[in-house]
């Protein structure tokens, strides 16, 4: 499909190749386009949404600045896929996939698990880094290469069309690319502090690619992407390894496929100035993004129970030789675990051998957008070129991480604009079931929300005011941390709905 929508805006145009935007994720876009360090335009992917400082799914060339958050927080996270020549999905029986689920279960670690013992590779041998990155590579950083860590990253045993089986894989650079986007995302607040530049938003800070922070920036992401390559590369010898244990075969390694979808890189590219087209080498940043030059392979999955699709770039000028690095989200995470029903996400996984805990709900295929509408809408962008369809997924979680997540007290900031005094919240009783219950507002905490999750909430309240009424607050999270507690400030009063008699009868006996 053709850019479905061009925004116009005080800096660049933004072109947006979808017609499913939420509101906060164009915000974020026009604040990138607006920043003045973009060149051309920004073009928006199919799957789109929002992020941390820069929106994922986002694209946009420089000729001077690099904004660590428009990379992302997991430097070089990506996608990593090899094929078999003499294995059909047919040869693996039911037996056979359920042992190679629980091996790589037992060998790959999931979330913030890590190897026992440090795991050798030459990434930890190059030295193309700076001192400060240098003094953060540790015995944890050896113990992590090879793992899979949290979110949305995963593994698969896929087949395509023609039923052959691949492994397939999305991890990153684990914490060190998380230490290293952090540690220059706070280097450029200082910089444009110094230069008296304010960002359009907390997060889209900048550093200049010609000073010394910035070379320095580009030098450690560089290096960053590389261990995770090294990450993926060494989850595919491993899962292949338990595959031959099984199944007496070997992948075709002369055909793996090992790419990015979070980082920047300087590339010839075309644009259009005074009415001609001309060729300039930019920095191209990609966000949830993946590169689809001219023949290039790529791949692009959907969610646990829907598959994926190995991709052929088409080269387009207009997305900066980009397409989409997934399905993308059409549910956050919070809203998922609120709408989706553990009957619908344990259906929509049936015949794969997978993992269904009621804590991998917001990973439900449910909670994110339609695949084949994705790729329609990219069809200027890639050619497709396998359909891969799931056999066995490993997701990255633990659950001792998923019940240790941090809660924080609850702060309404202008509960008074609203004439209201806020008594109880109402609650999902339990991961399980769709039960609600009240709690008073002084004992209700939250899980502490990152900066990189969906900032809007919807929550139903009973106030003094309203004694046979509970009122559906819109509320936008400004600050979240166990320390200062969530900062909710009301947008508007959705809906009042009559409560039943028997729930006022329960929670405010006479």
């Amino acid at each position: 499909m053709p850019i479905f929508k061009t925004i116009e805006t005080k800096g660049v145009p933004v072109k947006i190749f979808t017609n499913e935007l939420e509101f906060q994720a164009e915000a974020q876009l026009i604040d990138l386009a607006e920043s003045g360090i973009v060149e051309g335009f920004v073009s928006a992917m199919p799957d789109v949404h929002f992020g941390k400082g820069a929106t994922i799914g986002s694209v946009f060339a420089s000729n001077f600045a690099v904004c660590p958050n428009a990379v992302g927080v997991d430097i070089g996270c990506g996608m990593a896929a090899i094929p078999y020549k003499n294995l059909t999905k047919n040869e693996l029986s039911l037996e056979v996939k359920q042992n190679i689920h629980k091996e790589i279960k037992e060998k790959i670690p999931t979330g913030f698990l890590s190897h026992q013992e440090p795991q050798k590779h030459n990434i930890l041998d190059n030295t193309n880094r700076t001192n400060w990155l240098s003094s953060k590579i540790n015995i944890n950083t050896a113990k992590q290469i090879g793992t899979l860590g949290g979110g949305n990253h995963f593994i698969e045993i896929v087949h395509d069309q023609n039923d052959m089986v691949w492994i397939m894989l999305h991890s990153g650079s684990r914490n060190i690319g998380k230490q290293t986007a952090e540690y220059y995302n706070q280097l450029a607040i200082k910089q444009m502090e110094l230069r008296n530049i304010k960002a359009p938003n907390p997060d889209l800070n900048h550093l200049l690619i010609e000073s010394e922070e910035g070379q320095n920036y580009l030098k450690d992401m560089s290096w960053c992407q590389d261990y995770a390559l090294a990450n993926r590369e060494t989850m595919l010898f491993n899962i292949a390894k338990i595959v031959e244990k099984y199944i007496n075969v070997l992948p075709e390694w002369d055909k793996v496929i090992n790419i990015h979808h979070n980082y920047c890189a300087c590339e010839d590219c075309n644009i259009l100035e005074s009415g001609e087209i001309i060729k300039k080498k930019l920095w191209v940043t990609r966000k949830g993004a993946t590169s689809a030059k001219n023949g290039e392979l790529g791949i692009i999955p959907g969610s646990m129970g829907t598959g994926s699709f190995i991709v052929k770039g088409l080269g387009n000028p207009e997305s900066w030789s980009s397409c989409s690095h997934g399905a993308g989200r059409s549910k956050s995470r919070n809203k998922a675990v609120n709408e989706i029903t553990q009957e619908d996400f344990e259906k929509s996984m049936n015949g794969i051998i997978c993992e269904t805990d009621p804590e991998l709900r917001d990973e439900a295929p449910q909670a994110y957008k339609d695949l084949n509408i994705v790729m329609q809408n990219q069809n200027d962008l890639v050619e497709p070129i396998n359909r891969l369809l799931p056999l066995i997924n490993i997701k990255g979680f633990d659950k001792e991480d998923r019940f240790k997540r941090e809660k924080a007290k609850v702060i309404f900031e202008n509960i008074p604009d609203f004439g209201i005094t806020i008594l109880e919240i109402e609650v999902i009783k339990s991961n399980n079931s769709k039960e609600t219950k009240w709690i008073l507002l002084d004992d209700y905490k939250m899980v502490v929300i990152k900066s990189d999750q969906e900032p809007v909430r919807e929550i139903w309240v009973k106030t003094k005011e309203h004694e046979d009424k509970k009122l559906l607050l819109k509320c936008i999270i400004k600050s979240s941390s166990v320390e200062n507690g969530t900062i909710l400030e009301i947008l508007e009063i959705k809906k009042k709905q009559t409560l039943k008699l028997s729930g006022i009868q329960e929670n405010h006996p006479l």
